[in-house]
């Protein structure tokens, strides 16, 4: 009777023998999805390592075999395997590194502890929505967004594997948006602030203390631009031109940290799209002429960096800034800042309604970068509850007709 025909994408018996030399040969067939059969044969130094090599071997040929997700697999097996596909896809350049290290921290802080037990065939909709409103509930909303959006991702490369029919997530319940943020900064409290900064700046100005100018022309940087603190901080000497009237800065980059790379400089803005060069008002071109200066003095491409010349990492340089907040506290509050809310966010904020109110949401949305206008009005201009007393006088022709 004849031996009957590997299906396509399936591997068949996986023969282990042990060699003269004390080592394991595992050899086996596979079909691939064309329907192709290869026969290969690898060497380990245990049993189980080579038949991982030979599994590994078929897989980068495309097929799956056993290694490949089924309904009884968990979602923390679901997750290992989504996040090993991912990784060669930031290995490749589709997405970046610290997108793939987001990715593995919601699956493993968040995900693999709530749930990771749970088989890919008992999950409903129900019980899907149950698991992310509990995160909801019991830690917050925000992360609750990104289990729900990293949870999508893995049950849809669990569809795309045969494992489950259709992706549960799809289906549940919409959480809600976070309450929009209203603080933004008035002139006068900017001027408080450098104030404060100067004056901060003076006290710590012995010893081996942060270099808290940096906070200063960071937020100048800042507030003429709209770049994020990211965006601000992976600014070269290359990017700025002094030449023009006025001079102008190219915002193309911003400052990343992974695991597996560290702290670096990106080669693009948050997105790709966003990059864009920008027109510099006084106080900004002040403060970039400030850190050119110093950076040509130390031969340093970036405009802020540590003293080693390595890329300032964003966590330090909000723990500086957290830091100048505590220490000033009860003086913020009497310029009438909401310290609550006094991150380098409300620069970008604050820079989008100045514009936005003078010029219109179009110039406010280019200016940020952003793809659309409604993206800037729904999370970035804080509206004037003050109608424009124009309304009175337009009214006025009408109701005494």
């Amino acid at each position: 009777m004849a031996r009957p025909q590997l299906p396509a994408g399936t591997i068949g018996t996986i023969h282990l023998r042990l060699d003269v030399g004390g080592r394991y040969r595992a050899r086996a067939r596979a079909r691939d999805d064309a329907g192709k059969l290869h026969q290969s044969c690898v060497m380990g130094a245990t049993a189980e390592e080579a038949r991982k090599k030979l599994v590994n071997h078929f897989a980068k040929k495309g097929i799956a075999g056993d290694i490949g997700l089924v309904a009884s697999s968990t979602i923390a097996e679901a997750c290992a395997s989504w996040l090993e596909s991912t990784r060669r896809r930031a290995a490749m350049g589709s997405i970046t590194y610290s997108t793939f290290a987001s990715y593995e921290s919601t699956a493993r802080l968040t995900l693999i502890p709530r749930c990771g037990a749970i088989a890919l065939e008992a999950l409903t909709v129900g019980r899907c929505n149950r698991i992310i409103q509990s995160i909801a509930t019991e830690v917050s909303l925000a992360t609750a967004r990104r289990a729900r959006s990293v949870l999508g991702l893995v049950l849809g490369y669990a569809v795309l594997d045969d494992a489950i029919p259709m992706n549960p997530m799809r289906y549940i319940q919409r959480l809600p948006r976070p309450s929009k943020k209203k603080t933004i900064l008035i002139p006068e409290q900017v001027q408080g602030i450098r104030a404060l900064m100067r004056q901060w700046r003076g006290i710590h100005a012995s010893g081996p203390t942060p270099n808290y100018q940096t906070l200063l022309d960071s937020m100048d940087i800042m507030l003429g631009t709209s770049a994020r603190i990211g965006e601000c901080l992976a600014i070269r000497r290359e990017d700025v031109d002094l030449t023009t009237e006025p001079p102008t800065v190219l915002i193309s980059g911003t400052i990343v940290q992974t695991r597996e790379q560290g702290t670096f400089r990106k080669n693009s803005p948050k997105r790709a799209r966003q990059v864009r060069r920008v027109a510099l008002p006084p106080s900004a071109a002040q403060a970039i002429r400030r850190r050119v200066a110093v950076a040509e003095s130390k031969g340093r491409e970036l405009l802020f960096s540590t003293r080693t010349g390595a890329p300032l990492d964003v966590n330090n340089y909000e723990r500086l800034h957290r830091s100048f907040v505590d220490g000033n506290r009860r003086a913020l509050e009497e310029l009438g800042v909401d310290v609550a809310e006094y991150s380098t966010h409300v620069y970008r904020r604050t820079v989008a309604t100045w514009v936005e109110r003078s010029a219109g949401i179009g110039l406010a949305s280019r200016l940020l970068g952003h793809a659309n206008e409604q993206i800037t009005r729904a999370n970035y201009v804080v509206t004037d509850e003050e109608v424009s007393p124009r309304t009175a006088l337009i009214l006025e022709g009408y109701l005494q007709k």
